[in-house]
């Protein structure tokens, strides 16, 4: 009931009366602890879940079409079978969190050709081997990562670490042909 009460408490202060005129809500420092059905809002494209207390991350009825989600300072153990439906997100803040998984974290978010900024830092899954590299690797549209951006000699050396056949097999083709060597 609380939750009912923070979502028309933030639409009145974003001035929005019907749920179709709703494109972004802030509905940071609540305190809560799940997420809340916002499958009324159709046209939501920019949703704040931060500084809350959430602990599990189910959001089926959330907008497939939101590109910007703001998950950070949160207690988040797990992303897998949350986020998946989400293709159109080009922002995903998920940093100070206890995700744990790189593999399955990379699993869920692997169909968002469009991310381009994330955050992971202050998680369990950052001081994985490999983490920044393996991330670059599996999110090949990302152009900033933990605040910081992606260089294309650092895109390369993801790709060469992670395709090292198909790397090799590139190295070797010259002017359209296998060279020898």
């Amino acid at each position: 009931m609380e939750e009912v009460e923070d979502i028309k408490e933030s639409l009145q202060r974003a001035a929005g009366r019907r749920d179709v005129d709703v494109f972004q809500l802030n509905l940071s420092t609540k305190k809560l602890t799940g997420l809340p059905d916002l499958s009324r809002f159709h046209f939501l494209r920019e949703l704040w879940l931060n500084n809350n207390k959430i602990r599990e991350l189910s959001c089926p009825s959330l907008n497939c079409c939101l590109t910007e989600l703001y998950l950070h300072n949160n207690n988040i153990p797990s992303i897998s079978g949350a986020l998946k439906h989400l293709t159109c997100l080009r922002v995903l803040l998920l940093h100070n969190n206890r995700l744990r998984g790189l593999e399955d974290t990379m699993s869920e978010l692997r169909r968002m050709q469009q991310l381009r900024t994330a955050t992971f830092f202050l998680n369990p899954i950052s001081h994985e081997a490999g983490y920044r590299h393996r991330v670059i690797h599996r999110l090949p549209s990302i152009q900033a990562l933990d605040g910081k951006g992606v260089e294309s000699a650092e895109r390369r050396r993801s790709f060469q670490m992670f395709n090292q056949e198909r790397h090799r097999v590139l190295q070797s083709v010259a002017f359209g042909r296998r060279a020898t060597g």
